[in-house]
């Protein structure tokens, strides 16, 4: 059944004049209400259809207007106004475009550097630093060691031979030491092996200690063999003056610094990482104890990335230095030694030749 509704020419007139005013509201309505999803419309006439069914109505002439159903258009299903749909970017693109929509978040870590003093970098810490320090931590067989004399194993082996010639200098402070580079052509041979010595550097106070005394300082003569392995020779240095100085009855034998020591203070250079080559020659023989004999065993580099498997020999009699060319050392490494690490089960062998 229809029902027709009837509505008076006047009321008709009001209601079309409220429809234009509540568009005209709609079109000035703000940009983000239109921008947001509208819920979904009733079934049935639209706003816009039943204004388009009194239009007609009013142009077909007088009286009162009467609108059935059947002046309306077919029932549209309900449409519910969806967001934008946004064009499918391809992959790369749709990265760019989220890195450009989110703020670019950059995360500061700071970098922290290994050092021999307590801390975030301190040694109890190289292992944490990172992955390639992991020996630092979890190795068996670090350096340097406490050497306990009375609990070295004592042998006959062939002395250490040293095959080594005058280098021009090349001399830098890297940050943690003073270190020369040592040019091609000396070498030691150890157990039949021959080792090329690379470079050799210095540590205080020594970082060897025998029967736990640790002396003023140490030299490490670092030496690789052609298939990578590496040996380090180790020379104690002290500034006890030599039990062979003579004494007079006006005083005792003056005992001067080691002349390679001196050398080599001298020409320090005054800015870190900056490798300084003077034109002078040098000669590392200057540095060996008259007395060749040693204490081996099997160790590590003493600072990271503490790699183990490096044939350590200490040479059992020191060096002398004097007390101002340990100064000025001090001066600028006041202490860069690592700390004792445990010996375990490792053999100490202590030769008998002289």
């Amino acid at each position: 059944m229809k029902i027709p509704i009837q509505l008076p020419r006047s009321l008709l007139v009001i209601a079309l004049s409220c429809m234009m005013v509540n568009s005209a509201l709609a079109n000035d309505a703000p940009a983000a209400a239109s921008a947001k999803p509208k819920a979904a419309a009733a079934s049935g006439p639209s706003d816009d259809d039943l204004s388009k069914a009194l239009l007609n109505k009013i142009n077909k002439g007088s009286g009162d207007i009467v609108i059935r159903t059947s002046d309306l258009p077919a029932g549209k299903p309900p449409t519910q106004v969806k967001p934008e749909a946004k064009a499918e970017a391809k992959p790369k693109e749709a990265k760019e475009a989220k890195a450009a929509a989110k703020p670019v978040e950059i995360e500061l870590t700071e970098v922290i550097q290994w050092s021999y003093m307590d801390g975030p970098g301190g040694p109890e810490n190289w292992g944490n630093l990172s992955k390639e320090n992991l020996a630092c931590m979890k190795g068996k067989n670090q350096s340097p060691i406490n050497i306990n004399v009375d609990r070295a194993v004592k042998a006959q082996m062939t002395p250490l031979e040293f095959l080594y010639r005058p280098s021009p200098l090349s001399i830098v402070d890297n940050g943690y030491t003073v270190m020369v580079n040592y040019g091609e052509g000396s070498n030691v041979i150890a157990e039949g092996r021959q080792y090329r010595l690379v470079e050799f550097h210095f540590h205080k106070p020594s970082e060897e200690a025998i029967n736990g005394e640790r002396t003023d300082m140490v030299a490490h003569l670092v030496h690789q063999h052609h298939d990578g392995d590496l040996l380090e020779v180790s020379i104690l240095m002290t500034t006890k003056p030599p039990a062979t100085t003579r004494r007079y009855l006006w005083g005792n034998e003056e005992v001067k610094g080691n002349a390679l020591i001196q050398t080599l203070w001298n020409h320090v250079p005054l800015v870190k990482g900056k490798v300084e080559t003077p034109g002078v020659t040098i000669d590392v023989n200057q540095l060996l104890p008259a007395n060749r004999g040693y204490f081996t065993y099997m160790g590590s580099l003493s600072t990271p990335p503490c790699t183990e498997n490096v044939l350590r020999y200490v040479m059992k009699t020191p060096i002398y230095v004097s007390e101002e060319q340990v100064k000025n050392f001090d001066r600028i490494y006041p202490m860069n030694a690592r700390p004792l690490q445990p010996k375990g089960d490792r053999i100490v062998k202590e030769s008998t030749s002289k």
